[in-house]
């Protein structure tokens, strides 16, 4: 919208400075509102007083021009004879005159001058057009800055969520190289149902383009630091083998405050561990896997809480979990969880056994 202001006021006060040919009027010049009236004038007999001619010209509408301003030329009238003119500057409510074509004479072209609204106008434009750019990109950065700030708030409000997700869904091939896939396409998952619309409930979705970056390496960021909970040496490995993996997912337990037992191999009827707190027994299957955990697990686990008479069923495992097995876990109210997660699920279910 400014480029085009301003090329309206560049070319706008174009047909003001080419200022048309002013005109003269020879000192003590009758002019009057009406050309007809004009003629009446030239009629009044010249042995008339003084002031008896001065009422005359008042009830004519016409007057006497001291030949000091200049005029501009609107039209001639009666074959020439008759000139209409309008003062310069143009005042409000100062109507055109008309005089006898002989009184009148060219003064030369006016000097091209801004009227002062019109100076008014440019100078705004330009101020306009000087603060456009500033106003532009300072509200561009502005509306980053909120949208960099909501979106830092909203990472740091999921970051355990991601922390977990993380460490699911990133594992190393048999060469030790990270793969990622999974995990960028959560990272696309977390944009999609929880940036996003946020943004857009601001009137900030535009600036997303401009912030994914960032806001990508922040998620990655968050996402590789230690979940709350844990320690920085817990004794985890991915390449420990799955008796190993039972024994740190009790002693894990055991660090929350829980009598826990890994049960022997064999014959553990799908619990790998065994942990009561109070009243409350919890049954684990433990799963050490490269891919995502599926439906058999979950059947394990759910059998074994009724063979032990449990009241918590869970599996734990370092990688992620199929949707059939999320499904089915939902239906047998078996909880799914990443082994960073068992202190803080536990600690849920020691205060809600409390309260209970």
């Amino acid at each position: 919208m400014t480029p085009w202001l301003g090329l309206w006021l560049l070319l706008a006060p174009a047909p003001v400075l080419a200022a048309p040919a002013a005109y003269q009027v020879a000192p003590a010049a009758i002019g009057c509102t009406q050309a007809a009236n004009l003629r009446r004038v030239g009629e009044l007999p010249p042995s008339l007083p003084a002031a008896s001619y001065a009422q005359a010209l008042a009830q004519l509408h016409c007057q006497r021009v001291d030949g000091a301003r200049t005029w501009q030329l609107l039209g001639l009238r009666d074959e020439e004879t008759v000139a209409r003119l309008r003062a310069l500057p143009a005042r409000r409510g100062e109507a055109p005159l008309y005089f006898a074509a002989s009184a009148v004479s060219v003064a030369g072209a006016t000097t091209a001058t801004l009227p002062p609204g019109v100076w008014r106008l440019v100078l705004a434009g330009g101020v306009a057009m000087g603060l456009w750019p500033v106003l532009r990109h300072g509200g561009r950065w502005w509306r980053r800055r909120r949208a960099w700030r909501l979106c830092g708030q909203l990472v740091r409000r999921h970051a355990e969520a991601l922390r977990i997700r993380r460490r699911q869904l990133v594992q190393f091939n048999s060469y030790g190289v990270e793969r990622t896939t999974k995990w960028e396409r959560e990272q696309a998952e977390f944009v999609k149902t929880i940036i996003a619309p946020a943004l857009r409930g601001k009137g900030l979705a535009a600036t997303w383009p401009a912030l994914a970056p960032r806001v990508l390496a922040l998620i990655d960021q968050v996402a590789r630091q230690a979940p709350s909970g844990s320690v920085a040496a817990d004794g985890f490995s991915p390449d420990m083998d799955p008796i190993a993996y039972e024994r740190y997912c009790a002693d894990r337990l055991r660090g929350c405050g829980w009598e826990a037992r890994a049960t022997p191999p064999g014959g553990d009827q799908g619990a790998d561990v065994i942990a009561v707190h109070g009243h409350v027994r919890l049954v684990v299957q433990c799963k050490l896997y490269r891919n995502a955990v599926g439906n058999e697990a979950v059947q394990q686990i759910a059998a074994a809480r009724l063979h032990y008479h449990a009241d918590v069923a869970a599996v734990v495992s370092n990688a992620d979990y199929t949707i059939p097995a999320r499904q089915l876990a939902r239906s047998n109210n078996v909880f799914l969880l990443h082994h960073d997660e068992l202190p803080a699920f536990a600690a849920r279910l020691a205060r809600a056994r409390r309260k209970a």
